[in-house]
């Protein structure tokens, strides 16, 4: 291995009070390089990074609840890696690895690691990661996709006689989830609700989702249940939400007797605080609307399913994918001192599809 190589890494430093205080949440500071000291060892180059929202539950107490991690903690998500000295022989020099780890220019692993799998060793090629990127086994081919796989199959049953309604349909999730309700499933609609005309006419003319709101001009909870009713005038059956706020709010008053509500992420509150309870919405009223309607509400994350059924979504996605079932889109930030960057464009709107740092 290179002796001139230097490691770098990413570790909380503060916690964030809102959203504008998002990328000082993270400290980036010079560590050791990795050495082998055991036989299954293997020392891995960072090559791409995932962002996704659910890292705000470790950052501060907030709605999501659940633990937080410590001060001086090294942050943790979803990374792709070559790796560059190896004493595992079933992992050797120059393969492409995937798995949850640590936010550094340059790893040691064992295999064990969380979502750890081999992408393509040395010796072999013409895989799907040739064909579309290794970078899509953080998005269409992991977690986010793994996500919409299980909430539209499983969690929500989607049938041809559904209309479906998906909020942050332009992020990583919601344009797989809607297209695997009106491609694989046949619902009888679609709609999505993003942020931008862009982002809208994306979902619409280039995945083929029925319709789209967009939620900046639609920006009440009054204007969006009236463009719900004219975009679906025979009433929503099932909302796959990822987003929380007014719109979830207009959902809720429209949706009909015994629709299923999927609640897949509340990213407009990840960034509250649980201490200022006037920072969060959590509708009371609610309850009370699922009784003489019948409502479901259904939450889920993707780690309830993947060790499951984890073979099927990777006998079934590269099917979908080569035959132009689904379509995905990456959004890169390039250089590995731009991950807090990356991680504050998921809230702020910038991005289409999955957000990756291309290393």
């Amino acid at each position: 291995m290179n002796s001139e190589l230097k490691n770098e890494e990413f570790v909380l430093s503060t916690r964030p009070s809102d959203q504008n205080e998002i990328k000082s949440a993270w400290k980036l500071q010079p560590c050791p390089m990795p050495t082998i000291a055991n036989d299954n060892e293997f020392i891995l180059e960072t090559l791409f990074i995932s962002v996704d929202p659910y890292l705000s539950s470790g950052l501060k107490k907030s709605a999501l609840g659940g633990d937080i991690n410590p001060i001086g903690f090294i942050q943790i998500s979803g990374l792709v890696g070559r790796v560059i000295e190896s004493k595992n022989s079933n992992i050797p020099t120059g393969t492409l690895v995937t798995g949850r780890m640590q936010w550094k220019r340059y790893i040691l692993a064992n295999g064990t690691e969380p979502r750890f799998r081999i992408l393509q060793k040395s010796i072999e090629n013409n895989t799907i990661y040739d064909k579309i990127g290794f970078s899509t086994a953080l998005g269409v081919l992991g977690m986010p996709s793994q996500t919409a796989y299980y909430g539209i199959l499983s969690v929500a049953n989607t049938q041809p006689s559904d209309v479906v309604v998906i909020s942050g349909a332009a992020g990583a999730v919601g344009t797989i989830a809607g297209q695997i309700a009106k491609k694989v499933r046949g619902a009888q609609k679609v709609i999505g609700i993003a942020g931008g005309e862009k982002k809208c006419d994306y979902i619409v003319n280039e995945l083929g989702f029925d319709a789209a709101i967009n939620y900046k001009e639609y920006n009440t909870k009054e204007k969006m249940i009236n463009r719900l009713k004219e975009l679906a005038p025979e009433g929503i059956t099932q909302y796959f939400d990822n987003t929380g706020g007014f719109v979830t709010d207009a959902v809720f008053d429209i949706i009909k007797k015994h629709g299923k509500i999927i609640i897949c992420g509340q990213i407009s509150t990840y960034n509250n605080s649980e201490d200022d309870p006037s920072k969060i919405n959590i509708y009371p009223n609610y309850l009370a609307k699922t009784i003489y309607r019948g409502l479901s509400i259904l939450g889920f994350v993707c780690g309830d399913f993947i060790h499951r059924n984890e073979d099927e979504f990777y006998k079934d996605m590269p099917v979908w994918l080569d035959q132009g079932t689904i379509k995905f889109h990456e959004t890169f930030v390039d250089g590995f001192e731009n991950l807090p960057r990356a991680y504050e464009m998921l809230f702020t709107g910038e991005n289409i599809g999955k957000v990756v740092i291309r290393v």
